[in-house]
């Protein structure tokens, strides 16, 4: 029951948002706002998409293959289900089934497949850090914006990003400190707990410890240099790529807009879909498209701005969905020509 009521609620924020953002719209002048969209612009910023999921996978494999020894594809596949999985469940449940799908594919015990991912989060976190940091370089209003009313009839704080920047610090801080006192004192926690074998019975002692030892043991990551800079280095051309998805989009409607609105919009977009909301981000994606083209490049047509969210959603939703479904048809595909094999053998 709980778990419906937290389904409605989260899907009632996102068309509740999709509601504000279009609930002046004309369909007319939607329509002819989308069919100005050039294609061939529109078509680079679906490849800087699909160039991010590489890039995505790249950053994964240095915190994993620290470790492990996974092949791109299964790191790849792992990757874009949950992706895909985020856009179709609520409550990012795709990050579960992108940890499920590396122990399904590879062997890995599930703790050490979660902490894979949490650690992948993070590093993703380093990336959003250095947009949220180049923003602040080119908007830093005084006082705080009031959007349009047939916007969001919202106002903005002026210091949304600076809050931002401070928040996601003290996450990436939090994170990185609690991965180092939990590598540094697992041993001694896993000593308190086999002391309490009698309170707790030796199978929780047992279970207790074995995912102790796997948390560790992937955490281990943090002592290698070399996997830090290299997963942090592509979280930021993961980013980059995501800017330059936007750059793409904004030259296929060829809109006049200061250098910050990609860096601004990406923010504000990223902050509302950390939100639990409608599944495929409906909504939330939309007014963050909306909200940042408002702030930073309010001489854009209304229109035009709605326009550009639903083609970027539209490109989003589509790539992740339709490599999603490849990647399924993969995995099944190299699973029937196992069980060929092993019956011909």
């Amino acid at each position: 029951m709980k778990k419906v009521l937290r389904f409605l609620i989260a899907t009632g924020i996102g068309l509740f948002l999709f509601w504000l953002v279009f609930r002046t719209t004309n369909l007319n002048d939607l329509w002819n706002a989308i069919k100005t969209c050039n294609p061939w612009w529109f078509s680079l910023c679906i490849l800087a998409i699909l160039i991010s999921f590489i890039t995505r996978v790249i950053r994964w494999h240095f915190i994993v293959n620290t470790n492990e020894k996974v092949s791109f594809r299964h790191l790849f596949t792992s990757t874009q289900i949950g992706f895909m999985a985020n856009f179709l469940l609520p409550g990012r449940i795709g990050e579960a089934i992108r940890a499920g799908m590396l122990t399904k594919f590879t062997k890995i015990p599930l703790s050490k497949s979660l902490t894979y991912v949490a650690l992948d989060r993070t590093s993703d976190l380093l990336g959003l850090l250095m947009i949220l940091i180049i923003s602040l370089t080119g908007f830093h209003p005084k006082k705080d914006i009031l959007l349009p009313p047939d916007v969001l009839n919202v106002t903005i704080p002026a210091d949304l990003i600076q809050k931002a920047v401070l928040f996601t610090i003290t996450i990436i801080l939090s994170i990185v400190l609690s991965c180092i006192f939990f590598y540094l004192y697992s041993h001694r926690f896993v000593t308190l707990i086999q002391k309490s074998e009698k309170l707790l019975g030796e199978k929780s002692v047992h279970f207790i410890t074995r995912i102790s030892e796997n948390v560790r043991d992937a955490i281990s990551m943090i002592k290698n240099p070399k996997s830090i800079l290299g997963a942090g280095l592509f979280s930021c051309i993961t980013w980059g790529t995501f800017w330059l998805s936007y750059i793409f989009l904004f030259k296929a409607f060829n809109i006049q807009y200061p250098w910050y609105t990609p860096p601004v919009s990406i923010t504000l977009l990223s902050i509302l879909i950390s939100v639990p909301g409608a599944p495929g981000f409906i909504g939330q994606f939309h007014a963050g498209v909306v909200g940042g083209l408002a702030l930073t490049a309010p001489l854009v047509d209304i229109n035009t701005s709605r326009a550009i969210a639903i083609l970027a959603h539209g490109a989003n939703f589509i790539s992740v969905i339709t490599v999603g479904l490849i990647c399924i048809y993969i995995e099944q595909l190299s699973s029937h020509s196992i069980v060929q094999t092993n019956n011909q053998k």
